[in-house]
């Protein structure tokens, strides 16, 4: 986006440094009750790790929130200008998806729209997903608990679930997050494909698979379709960022957390990124029980949310209760008929998945944003290797979509090529 463009910021906007935040607080009474003690003794550390925004913990003597403040640039390059609507619609995500979800994401407790500042509750007792897999942690249920997120979100918030007036009105708000929809649009589903100066990678060793990427023209027909996909198909209300890095854990809770990139969208594209990650983390593992709980997490992933979409759908339809897209009326009397439909949807979902799983792989190794997942490869070379093998994986998969067709055949096929 042009720095032309962007809508100025409102007066009352500025910055806020920890004796800011301070301040703010603890002219929340909600806030500063919640936190307890004087604003004085509250401890406040920054944990922001993402790209877009500052994010602190602040902990009193009775609890603690996480404080995020939209910027008007990219944190990480301030060159890079943005607008501060970031922080809008991660609160509008929250009050639209929490009711479906529950304690799958955090509670919103505050949001200011001249400061561009959401406070949600404090997860630190929990650790980011991704981390955890990377030092060797395991997190059995983390994988069915972000399947069942994703379902329940999507279901709600699409046409099988609600007539289309609600529905519309719902993602219409949605509509509006261009400009991160804009950073999807070209950092996952387009730069890759082309000479872009945000593209890079790590080794030499990888220009000629790249090439390969971006030459073939099975793989350029087929990310074409999925770009027309992502933006045509407005199934469902989409996480838009949904990897292991926005994944909270502790030893008995799974929390989705930094919404900011929601849109309207097509259900299978979180659920393909969610586990284009997993296969990420798959090629980065070094060791053979660490692929085998990447590839447990692939199939209890999916087998979540296929069983729990599944489920809504049908409950919806036994009470008269879905939405105006495959109607109850239509299949009263035909059982069979909805059962076909439905395999038929999901039939869909699992190669919308597929496709941009790929994509997430190829985007996360050679485009801008890299996984820090094969940093645990100490030896260049040998890290090069993995990278390529996954990119070849995802190469395959955009290139010839009937070489797997269900999530089980890609859990086989990319555990083979991961040894």
């Amino acid at each position: 986006m042009s720095p032309h463009s962007l809508p100025p910021a409102p007066a009352a906007y500025r910055t806020l440094d920890t004796d800011g935040i301070r301040a703010f607080l603890a002219g929340v009474p909600t806030l500063a009750t919640r936190l307890g003690g004087p604003a004085a003794h509250w401890r406040i550390r920054e944990v922001s790790d993402g790209n877009l925004n500052n994010v602190f913990l602040i902990d009193g003597p009775q609890g603690g929130v996480c404080f995020k403040q939209s910027l008007p640039h990219v944190r990480v390059d301030p060159a890079w200008k943005m607008p501060l609507d970031r922080t809008f619609y991660e609160a509008a995500y929250l009050r639209e998806i929490r009711p479906c979800v529950g304690a799958l994401t955090t509670d919103i407790l505050h949001f200011d729209p001249d400061l561009f500042v959401l406070v949600v509750e404090s997860l630190d007792r929990h650790v980011v997903l991704r981390r955890g897999l990377m030092a060797g942690g395991d997190w059995p249920d983390a994988a069915r608990a972000v399947g069942a997120f994703v379902a329940r979100g999507a279901f709600h918030t699409s046409l099988l679930a609600a007539p289309f007036e609600e529905i519309t009105r719902r993602l219409d708000v949605f509509s509006g997050n261009r400009t991160l929809t804009r950073i999807t649009v070209d950092l996952v589903l387009t730069d890759p494909y082309r000479d872009h100066p945000r593209n890079h990678w790590i080794s030499p060793d990888l220009d000629g698979i790249a090439a390969d990427i971006r030459t073939d023209p099975h793989v350029r027909r087929r990310v074409g379709a999925m770009q027309a996909r992502f933006l045509t198909c407005r199934q469902a209300l989409l996480h838009g960022d949904l990897h292991t890095g926005s994944v909270m854990v502790a030893d008995d809770d799974t929390r989705v957390i930094d919404g900011e990139f929601a849109c309207p969208g097509p259900i299978g594209f979180d659920c393909g990124l969610f586990i284009g990650n997993l296969l990420l983390h798959l090629f980065a593992c070094g060791d053979s029980a660490g692929q085998d709980r990447a590839v447990r997490d692939i199939a209890q992933f999916w087998a979540s949310f296929h069983d729990t979409f599944g489920e809504l759908w049908r409950t919806a339809t036994r009470h008269d209760g879905n939405g105006d897209a495959y109607a109850a009326a239509l299949f009263r009397d035909d059982p069979s008929g909805l059962q076909q439909a439905q395999a038929d949807f999901m039939r869909d979902v699992t190669a919308d998945t597929i496709a941009f799983a790929a994509m997430e792989i190829i985007r996360r190794i050679v485009g801008y944003a890299h996984v820090p997942d094969f940093d645990t490869i100490p030896d260049r070379a040998a890290r090069a290797g993995r990278q390529a093998a996954a990119l070849a994986l995802a190469r395959d998969l955009l290139a010839d979509p009937d070489i797997v067709t269900t999530i089980a055949d890609l859990e086989s096929l990319a555990r083979g090529r991961a040894r």
